[in-house]
């Protein structure tokens, strides 16, 4: 509607505003059509093929006398209501004393000038509503900016009522929940992303308040930061503002896991270091007042097992579940680097044949060290004869390490990943605490077991390429 404006005055043409003239005295509409048309555009139905249709199409303001009010009173209840955000006025011009008192009347008009009138009062009264048009206008403006911005933004949003069903959401909040539909008139507590303890904590959230809630989605769990404010406009309702904050939830989880793990490492530091400091202590006291060799020796054999506990200790915390550069290596040839790697004394290796074309990825130096932990932990707890063997789980799920020697029998296996647990006389605790977080960072599953032989079984499950995915 080009003819609608949010001003008053203008100079002339398509600025004016329009004031629609529906008179039903011919004089009367002459007369003021010409007291009119230097400041605003004028359309009378009688004039020039103009039709009541034109009038409310383009009109700002409607005129109209008596007659013309009770002949058309139908088309001006539909004029008012055409454009239901916006105050479109309408004018009524009565002999003085006949002004109306129905009230139905005022349910469509919004001002009465008795006749006959004085130019200036009909202009200020004119100027009047016009200008609370221009408010009207105003004010949709800005309704259509913050609900574009409602509707648009990339934080979930939704509004609800007193008794806490939503009156309004936007795209990002149905897409959150995974609904395309209108969610109007649905409480949170039909939405399957909120358990019943975010919704508490989400109705508790206000702008100094702010609450972190888990949403589960159609794909997975994410986190939003929730912020409520009452809605001034509108008593008892409540706009609620969610943020997502996933990843900074998770960055904060894996902090806290490191400062646990770092408490946990000078816990067993100081735990485990007092054996062999006091032995070394002991036999130290003992090397200088005799100069036994044999004292010496011992002092040497607790030193070396300080810095082998230390060395284990450092990898678990510098590593730990962090790990490099991945790509898809023979299983095999990993496996006999890992086994070259360690101390084996007198202990044997075999290699199921089903290892010969399988491929894993991952970072080999991590993976390597899972398999040279495997073969440390089978010498230290079977002893240095011990055969080994590594092949393919039955159901192709993953990799096993397998040994002949005394089994589980004797070990709490709840405790088996928990670093600083060891049943062996010198061992550390550490080796398949450091298997399980490298596993967990690659995302397979460590599990003990029993093997055939009655000795020890660890599988790596998930551990495996798709025969699919080895290298041609």
């Amino acid at each position: 509607m080009s003819e609608h404006r949010t001003g008053g005055n203008a100079d002339a043409g398509d600025e004016r505003l329009c004031v629609g003239a529906v008179l039903s005295h011919d004089q009367n509409r002459a007369l003021l059509s010409e007291w009119l048309e230097g400041e605003y555009h004028v359309l009378a139905p009688a004039n020039d093929g103009v039709t009541l249709e034109d009038v409310a199409e383009r009109a700002d303001l409607l005129l109209l006398d008596a007659g013309a009010y009770e002949r058309h009173a139908d088309w001006v209840a539909d004029y008012r209501q055409r454009e239901a955000s916006l105050f479109r006025p309408v004018l009524l011009l009565v002999e003085s004393d006949d002004l109306p008192e129905a009230a139905p009347v005022w349910t469509t008009v919004d001002d009465v000038v008795s006749v006959p009138v004085r130019k200036a009062v009909l202009h200020a009264r004119i100027r009047g509503l016009l200008s609370r048009r221009g408010l009207s206008r105003e004010l949709a403006a800005s309704e259509d900016r913050f609900r574009t911005l409602f509707e648009t933004s990339p934080d979930p949003a939704i509004v609800l009522d007193a008794d806490g069903r939503v009156v309004d959401s936007n795209a990002a909040f149905r897409d959150l929940v995974g609904v395309a539909e209108d969610c109007h008139g649905r409480p949170l507590e039909a939405f399957d992303a909120f358990d019943a303890e975010a919704i508490e904590e989400m109705f508790a959230a206000g702008d100094d308040a702010r609450e972190v809630v888990a949403v589960q989605t159609a794909s997975e769990r994410r986190y939003v930061e929730c912020n409520g404010n009452d809605l001034d406009t509108e008593p008892g309702h409540r706009v609620l503002i969610l943020r997502d904050v996933t990843e900074r939830v998770h960055h904060e989880r894996e902090l806290q896991r490191q400062v646990d793990r770092l408490d946990e490492f000078a816990g067993v530091l100081a735990h485990e270091m007092r054996n062999p400091l006091g032995i070394a202590t002991g036999w130290l006291d003992q090397a200088e007042r005799t100069g036994d060799p044999a004292a010496f020796a011992r002092v040497e054999g607790a030193l070396e097992r300080m810095n082998e506990m230390l060395e284990e200790l450092l990898q678990l915390a510098r590593q730990g579940s962090v790990i490099g550069e991945q790509s898809s290596v023979p299983l095999a040839e990993l496996v006999a680097e890992s086994w070259n790697s360690v101390t084996t004394g007198d202990a044997a290796l075999c290699v199921s044949p089903a290892l010969a074309d399988r491929t894993v990825t991952g970072d080999p130096d991590r993976i390597e060290e899972v398999f040279a932990n495997f073969f440390r932990n089978a010498v230290e707890h079977a002893g240095p004869t011990v055969t080994v063997e590594v092949g393919v789980a039955e159901d192709d799920s993953g990799v096993y390490v397998e040994d002949d020697g005394p089994g589980l029998s004797t070990v709490d296996r709840d405790r088996l990943f928990e670093s600083g647990y060891t049943t062996a006389e010198h061992g550390t605790g550490f080796g398949l605490a450091i298997v399980q977080q490298i596993a967990e960072a690659h995302g397979w599953t460590v599990r003990a077991t029993d093997a055939d032989s009655g000795g020890a079984r660890f599988e790596l499950l998930g551990a495996l390429d798709d025969r699919g995915d080895e290298p041609a």
